[in-house]
């Protein structure tokens, strides 16, 4: 309420208003001596007719009542001019999550799942800007840093029902997809077919992904791979980490193989993001969402200049709604009573 001691205000008036109704008209008839008898009258009691008009009589005057409590509620409530109230911080928040997926053929019956997970993750974010890169050979960009959840939702919900659907099975010699999601996933694909799962390049093009460069801000990079690489890199997953580190970004990883029984890859993926201040989860592994979460909560917010606001916003609808059904009552309650 904008204004609550105007709200009181007509309380009171309306309760002073009815307690001096109710007092003046208690015993106006005989203070007045209008009150007289009429004789050979008493059967009129028994009439059905008389007995329905004094029924009508009595829930006219009750339905009157309520109408009127209503109405004055509904006045009461308008002239305190109610508003809604939050905080408008135009310090945005400054979290900055990159989600980089390796597309490449030991990745896709995986991927599926693994951007199920990232949709979790990204439905516990506000405030935060997120993007999403898929890569193998090459990486396709298929959302830059933004904060329109709705729009990376679908977006992420797309790229999950394709992966799932399209992956067809596997076997020694590699696996099977559908046509659709190999014409998806050719942008991230060597045309020769030598190379594959460029682990450092597709880390690097994650990093590269991150604006704002001169500004203070928290940047991290879940990366889903199994770091099996096929073929020469620009960057070497050493080399990305260390790129990472300079730019102050953490990386943490998704790993899809057996974290029991660690393999070189697996070794590898895991010592280099815990140098950046990332942990590494084992992607089949239920806990290793709310890991991730953890971890990004647990990153230290950094505020971008500007300040917190009240903002007020006038909401006198449902007052206004309410002040119109009591008075629909009330003449409803009038023409049915013949008041």
């Amino acid at each position: 309420m904008r204004f609550p001691w105007l709200t009181l205000a007509v309380v009171v008036v309306v309760v002073l208003a009815a307690a001096a109704g109710w007092w003046l008209l208690r015993d106006a008839g005989r203070r007045e001596g209008r009150r007289g008898w009429v004789a050979n009258s008493g059967y009129v009691r028994d009439l059905p007719k008389y007995r329905a008009l004094v029924r009508r009589t009595r829930w006219a005057l009750a339905g009157t009542v309520v109408a009127v409590a209503g109405l004055a509620a509904a006045v009461a409530v308008s002239a305190g001019a109610p508003v809604d109230r939050h905080m408008e911080d135009r310090r945005l928040s400054s979290r900055d999550i990159v989600l980089c997926l390796d597309a490449s053929g030991s990745m896709i019956p995986y991927d599926g799942q693994i951007v199920t997970s990232f949709r979790t993750i990204v439905d516990h974010f506000s405030g935060e800007r997120i993007s999403l890169q898929l890569w193998s050979a090459r990486t396709m960009v298929m959302f830059p840093l933004t904060d329109d959840y709705e729009m990376a939702d679908q977006s992420l919900q797309d790229v999950g029902a394709l992966m799932t659907d399209g992956f067809r099975g596997k076997s020694d010699s590699g696996v099977y997809v559908s046509s659709e999601l190999l014409d998806f996933l050719e942008g991230t694909q060597d045309p020769e077919g030598q190379l594959a799962s460029l682990a450092g390049d597709g880390l690097a093009g994650c990093v590269l992904g991150f604006d704002h460069t001169d500004q203070e801000r928290s940047r991290m990079v879940i990366l889903a791979t199994d770091n099996e690489v096929l073929g020469p890199q620009i960057y070497t997953l050493t080399q990305a980490v260390t790129f990472a580190r300079q730019q102050g970004v953490v990386v943490t990883a998704l790993y899809p193989g057996d974290t029991t029984y660690l393999s070189s890859e697996g070794q590898e993926l895991r010592d280099q993001v815990r140098l950046t201040g990332g942990e590494f989860h084992d992607a089949a592994e239920p806990s290793a969402v709310q890991g991730i979460i953890a971890e990004i909560e647990a990153q230290q917010r950094v505020d971008l200049d500007g300040s917190a606001t009240t903002v007020e916003t006038d909401r006198p609808g449902r007052a206004l709604a309410w002040l119109g059904v009591a008075l629909v009552a009330l003449l409803a309650l009038g023409g049915w009573a013949r008041l």
